[in-house]
């Protein structure tokens, strides 16, 4: 019986050693885009439009916030970051305006956007 239930722990123990291994490279990658925001939250919405300027919002509209999110995993990858913070701060659409760098020797690329809410009719 003593055997059996040392052999079940350490069965236990090694998938639960695989299962962090499988989703540590998960856990690495997610942790490692940074998205900033700083305005207005609101109420979080379920969906955001996408806008590259200004001039093709065809709303009357008010800018509640930036976001502002590290390329260093692609720039689609923080484009869906950007979409994701909108959401979350209740922004009805976002104007992605453009990639900046942080500056410096280890200068970083980071897409910057502004979150706009809608003006009701």
């Amino acid at each position: 019986m003593l055997i059996k239930t040392v052999l079940l722990k350490t069965l236990i123990m090694k998938i639960q050693k695989i299962n962090f291994l499988c989703y540590l490279p998960f856990m690495f990658l997610s942790s490692c885009v940074t998205t900033s925001y700083i305005g207005d939250k609101l109420v979080p919405t379920n969906r955001v439009d996408v806008f590259y300027s200004a001039k093709d919002v065809k709303k009357d509209y008010k800018v509640i916030g930036h976001i502002s999110s590290e390329t260093g995993m692609g720039e689609e990858r923080a484009k869906q970051m950007i979409i994701g913070k909108a959401k979350i701060v209740g922004a009805d659409a976002i104007i992605i305006t453009g990639i900046d760098y942080t500056g410096g020797e280890d200068s970083s690329p980071y897409s910057k956007a502004e979150a706009i809410k809608y003006h009701d009719d």
